[in-house]
């Protein structure tokens, strides 16, 4: 499905139905953005165009990036990493289609199941994901749970690439008051062997930014994130605790 080309997922989404998109069920609640579901032949697909405003109220230059550029270019950063995130295209630099998944944001899951139970590995991955691209919008509606792999999904990832790091996500600041045995234990994924082998250049070509100050902020996080070895260590980078 990835695989296909932009003009491809166009003529899907003309072909297809428009679906009613229940603001309960869809991770960024709240903006001026155009949020259209479609049924297609290839399974449900959300189309999301971001407004001036958007850039206005996320404080975004679009000269340096639009909204939707960055999170293509998150995407692209999240697939090089091999870190689940739904198949994402970019069809102009305003506008991104994603395939859409029927699982629940963790906002629902937690008003309507309880308490979600996280897989470590997972949470570290996410979490040096999130400090990587800057993230600073990871509330709980803006990742996805997976309760039959218990696997967290991030999703919207919109707001990354800035020259300042986000506040600690929803998961990781549930997994610390939550899992409190296990903060500091080592976890050894194939995601952070990517990370610690990944070059500057090959950054660069994921995340083609225009601007100085985020371009140096982006490799400076990335040195950060090679000196982390538990969980406790990336809660400890967001709280500016680590010498």
């Amino acid at each position: 499905m990835e695989n296909l080309s932009t003009d491809e997922i166009a003529k899907l989404i003309q072909s297809g139905t428009e679906l009613p998109l229940a603001t309960k069920n869809y991770p960024s609640r709240g903006q001026t953005a155009v949020q259209k579901l479609y049924e297609t032949k290839k399974g449900k697909l959300f189309l999301k165009r971001a407004s001036e405003q958007n850039h206005i109220d996320c404080q975004v230059d679009p000269k340096t990036g639009t909204l939707a550029e960055r999170e293509f270019w998150a995407f692209c950063l999240a697939k090089k990493l091999h870190l689940r995130v739904p198949p994402l295209w970019l069809m102009d630099s305003y506008t991104t289609v994603q395939m859409w998944l029927d699982i629940p944001d963790a906002h629902i899951y937690k008003m309507t199941r309880g308490r979600m139970d996280f897989e470590g590995e997972n949470v570290l991955d996410c979490a040096l994901f999130d400090w990587l691209t800057g993230q600073i919008d990871r509330h709980d509606a803006n990742y996805l749970y997976d309760y039959i792999q218990r696997q967290i999904v991030l999703v919207d990832s919109a707001h990354c690439f800035l020259k300042y790091e986000g506040s600690l996500p929803d998961y990781l600041h549930l997994f610390e008051i939550g899992s409190t045995a296990n903060l500091m234990t080592t976890y050894k994924t194939r995601m952070k062997s990517i990370l610690d082998a990944l070059s500057v250049e090959d950054m660069q070509k994921l995340v083609p930014l225009k601007s100085e100050a985020e371009e140096s902020a982006l490799r400076a996080r990335l040195e950060d994130v090679r000196t982390v070895t538990t969980i406790r260590d990336i809660i400890e980078l967001y709280r500016g605790s680590r010498i």
